[in-house]
């Protein structure tokens, strides 16, 4: 199969960052379904498991875990899913990823393909649609059902994974939803995912806060990095709050400062499911099913912004740069190998 791979870590305007090759093709076997992959999309966790590689690698590894394609056949075990289904899916880090013709994932963390959306905008929901949802609804567990008015803070409201957290707090929930941006261009686009407040995360956001009447909030959903805002979220956070974060960090951050409010502190990781093979693995291809269902019935719309045209060394490294950029608004998609 034709492929995108790296062999070691290198910047984006480096000849050698993403190499085009031939490398085998795998059978399926047990639960996978063998993916033809019609689009993908591009993530801030490509771009870290690029940047974290430390020697040159022995063999190719390909990144990508965003895809939208049709499954050509299936291993003895799957029980969902026949080849021509068009299927969504992040799939799962420790195996080979997305750049590429074909690939093989499990189906317990696959979901239907949108009727309405091209192959490229089905790829830019799958990663931050199930890290938004389990942000929200797993790890600060906001009830859904709840008619009492809360207010969530969605921290980096224009990104990927901040666009599928504003729409699903939005119309998933009874939460004011109050998110951050600090350019114009994303404010607005944080109003269209349907925010009810925009504050600018590069001033005082406690200020901003009480400008709009909130003293504090009871949720924090932080999309971007933790130490710049660590001492804010213990300021602004409810007693007895929740925080999630989906940034790793090397900081030493001081979790005393929370100790007084008891405030939750969780992490998201769309992996760990998988990583782990918990039990509530198939919880990811049920969510994505659920994704499907309400964009197909104009509840939520997928984030593709821009294209960086068909999957090739050069176009992969275009799409990391704009991630690398950090002014990305929504997400950078691309379509399958040309063959």
């Amino acid at each position: 199969m034709k492929a995108v791979y790296v062999q070691e870590s290198l910047p984006t305007d480096h000849q050698n960052c993403f190499i085009e090759g031939e490398l085998n093709t795998n059978v399926p076997e047990g639960r996978d379904l063998f993916v033809r992959i019609d689009g993908i999309s591009v993530n801030p966790v490509d771009c870290k498991q690029r940047q974290l590689i430390e020697d040159r690698l022995s063999e190719p590894r390909i990144l990508g875990w965003d895809a939208c394609g049709e499954v050509i056949s299936v291993g003895n075990d799957v029980e969902n899913y026949k080849p021509g289904d068009r299927v969504i899916y992040a799939g799962d880090i420790t195996r080979p990823g997305c750049y590429a013709q074909t690939q093989l994932v499990d189906e317990r963390v696959v979901g239907p393909k949108p009727d309405k959306l091209t192959e490229e905008e089905a790829a830019s929901l799958p990663l931050t649609s199930l890290a938004a949802w389990e942000g929200l609804f797993d790890r600060l567990k906001i009830d859904r059902t709840s008619t009492q008015k809360q207010v969530i803070l969605i921290i980096g409201g224009a990104g990927g994974l901040g666009s599928m957290a504003v729409q699903l707090a939005r119309q998933l929930s009874n939460c004011t939803v109050v998110a951050t941006a600090s350019r114009e261009e994303s404010r607005r686009w944080c109003l269209k995912m349907g925010a009810h407040h925009v504050i600018d995360h590069s001033k005082d956001l406690r200020e901003q806060l009480n400008q709009l009447g909130f003293n504090t909030v009871p949720y924090i959903l932080n999309c971007s990095n933790n130490a710049p805002y660590w001492e804010t979220m213990s300021e602004i956070i409810s007693p007895e709050g929740s925080i999630c974060l989906v940034a790793s960090t090397k900081a030493k951050l001081d979790l005393d400062l929370f100790m007084k409010k008891s405030v939750q502190i969780n992490w998201e990781l769309m992996f760990t499911r998988s990583l782990f093979s918990t039990n509530n693995m198939p919880r990811q291809g049920e969510v994505l099913r659920h994704i499907s269902e309400l964009v197909d019935a104009g509840i939520i719309t997928h984030t593709k912004t821009k294209s960086a045209g068909k999957i090739s060394a050069s176009s992969i490294a275009k799409a990391h740069a704009l991630v690398e950029s950090g002014r990305m608004i929504g997400k950078v998609t691309l379509e399958g190998v040309d063959v």
